[in-house]
């Protein structure tokens, strides 16, 4: 009976083809796509109000949305998750100075959970003395100023700014610290976590039309957007022709990601063209918007506006 139990999931799967079952190695699993696409939004389980409230909990509570998801009528596959954030990479230093404008700041590759207790580490190695210390608002006042610490635009890193004195030195001494140091276990900041909540680049849809909200002024959005398209993107999927600062825009030349498939292209032997675009930055004290157009600034599809935000969303979270 062993042989005919060892093939009993693969006839299975043949007899059920139909019905959405898939390979999967020597077993097979069910593809829930459909389902996905389908589904429909069921009422929540409604318990007693004499209920244990300690004992019963939402065990994996659900955040409200900040943004609205739409999905056109026909979709041939869910859409991929966003990787994990791996925190520390080897592709990015650990520390680094950045700068836009007049603004200085240190940027860690290390979430602010973890980089309190080392700035903690590093106002008692260098003698600083505090008159208060915040950890849920990431902050060391001393008599001469104050280092301040909250998470970084990208999930999984931190912005260190330090007022004690003269800013670049003072941060130019704390990056020496963190670099001499992030190897050790310093442990994790449990009282700091909250800094690791707040997401700064959101993608909203408002009546109809597809924009990228950065928790950014003016200066800091232009500096990180700038960076990340030259940086964040194959050159082969997303090039910069052109820019004006002083009007807030950029102008791209973009490859789809979908495009790399060949799709019709492929069976006359030719490679597809990039779309033209012009990505448009305004900002409002401290938040900045990003929305596309076509180069000649006329609207385009929502669904190839969403597309591109979202990939830019995806290099600066």
């Amino acid at each position: 009976m062993k042989p005919i139990l060892k093939w009993m999931p693969l006839m299975l799967c043949s007899s059920l083809a139909l019905s959405g079952c898939g390979l999967f190695q020597d077993g097979y699993y069910y593809d829930r796509n459909a389902e996905y696409q389908t589904a429909e939004m069921a009422k929540p389980l409604e318990l007693p109000a004499s209920r244990n409230q300690v004992r019963y909990q939402d065990s994996m509570p659900v955040p409200q949305a900040d943004s609205d998801f739409s999905t056109p009528d026909a979709v041939d596959d869910a859409p991929r998750p966003q990787p994990l954030a791996s925190g520390q990479s080897d592709e990015q230093p650990y520390a680094e100075l950045r700068q836009a404008g007049s603004e200085h700041w240190l940027l860690v590759d290390a979430a602010p959970a973890s980089v309190w207790p080392r700035l903690q580490g590093f106002a008692v190695d260098h003698g600083v003395n505090p008159t208060a210390i915040n950890a849920a608002s990431g902050r060391i006042e001393t008599a001469q100023g104050s280092v301040s610490l909250r998470q970084g635009l990208r999930s999984g890193t931190s912005e260190v700014r330090c007022d004690i004195g003269g800013s670049a030195q003072c941060l130019s001494s704390i990056k020496a610290y963190l670099d001499s140091n992030h190897t050790a276990d310093s442990g994790v900041s449990l009282a700091a976590q909250p800094l690791d909540q707040s997401e700064r680049v959101k993608l909203r849809n408002r009546g109809g039309n597809w924009e990228l909200d950065l928790a950014l002024d003016g200066e800091r959005a232009w500096s990180e957007l700038y960076y990340q398209l030259q940086n964040g993107f194959d050159k082969n999927r997303l090039t910069v022709t052109d820019q004006n600062r002083s009007a807030g825009q950029f102008f791209i030349d973009y490859l789809p990601l979908d495009a790399d498939d060949g799709g019709w292209f492929s069976w006359f032997g030719s490679d597809p063209q990039p779309s033209h675009y012009r990505l448009q930055l305004d900002s409002n004290a401290g938040n900045s918007v990003v929305t596309v157009a076509g180069a000649d600034g006329q609207p385009i599809e929502p669904a190839a506006a969403r597309e591109l935000l979202d990939a830019i969303a995806s290099t600066l979270r």
